[in-house]
């Protein structure tokens, strides 16, 4: 193997690609697999693969950006997909959580408490206490996307991606005024489900909020998440919202 070969190669192996990258070709290979035609099956699978490797090597060495109109383009064609009301979460889910860059080491409970305020502080401990095995807490703060505000806990684990994203109510805003159909109930809180390409959404609301659980674990292993989650958060929203 010749010297460019074999940097080519060592340089393949040592880059992941980023979760936007990643959520993006799974969906196309997902979209592929309803194909009826073999020979363009096999073929889309090869072009997507071999795109994700230049493309992946090419944004690791730093030649490529996301640039703020392709971001907002992704995420539009993800979020035409679902429900309006679940839009509200997967937005700031994929801008906030799936377009980051986490740092290598998990921030430290000071530095997540104190981004995420005196106010919002004990959720933090909910959502660890209930999180899959082995994700850790790596962003906990306020954000604004298309000047709404929400506030955001992430988790990661590997490549995988998990957020509990919350929102004030708009004016009539409510799973219940979108006839949405509960997919089941948890301590009598209904649970409202979601999802496209590799997204999984579960959502419920309290009084003055909504709250979505969105990640790229199966549906049930998210489902399982967000019933996990629910009592504790509901409980914890009302107290603040009394």
């Amino acid at each position: 193997m010749n010297p460019m070969n074999a940097r080519l190669k060592t340089a393949v192996q040592s880059v992941s690609a980023p979760p936007y990258l990643a959520a993006r070709i799974r969906g196309e290979l997902d979209a592929v697999q309803h194909r009826s035609v073999w020979g363009a099956r096999l073929m889309a699978v090869a072009a997507a693969a071999a795109v994700c490797i230049g493309v992946t090597v090419t944004y690791q060495l730093g030649h490529l950006r996301l640039t703020a109109n392709s971001q907002e383009s992704y995420v539009a064609s993800v979020s035409n997909q679902v429900p309006s009301i679940m839009r509200v979460g997967l937005g700031d889910h994929i801008h906030c959580a799936v377009f980051r860059k986490y740092p290598a080491a998990p921030p430290t409970v000071e530095e997540l408490a104190e981004d995420l305020g005196p106010k919002y502080v004990g959720l933090m401990q909910i959502v660890t206490a209930h999180a899959p095995s082995g994700f850790h807490l790596m962003m906990a703060h306020h954000c604004k996307i298309h000047g709404r505000r929400f506030v955001h806990l992430a988790l990661t684990k590997g490549g995988q991606v998990l957020s509990m994203v919350i929102a004030v109510k708009g004016e009539g805003e409510s799973f219940k005024t979108e006839n949405l159909v509960p997919a089941l109930s948890e301590a009598g809180i209904p649970i409202y489900r979601s999802g496209v390409q590799r997204f999984q959404i579960a959502a419920f609301e309290s009084r003055d909020r909504l709250v979505y659980v969105i990640s790229d674990l199966p549906q049930q292993k998210n489902m399982e998440t967000v019933l996990a989650l629910a009592p504790g958060v509901k409980e914890f929203l009302s107290r603040l919202e009394s």
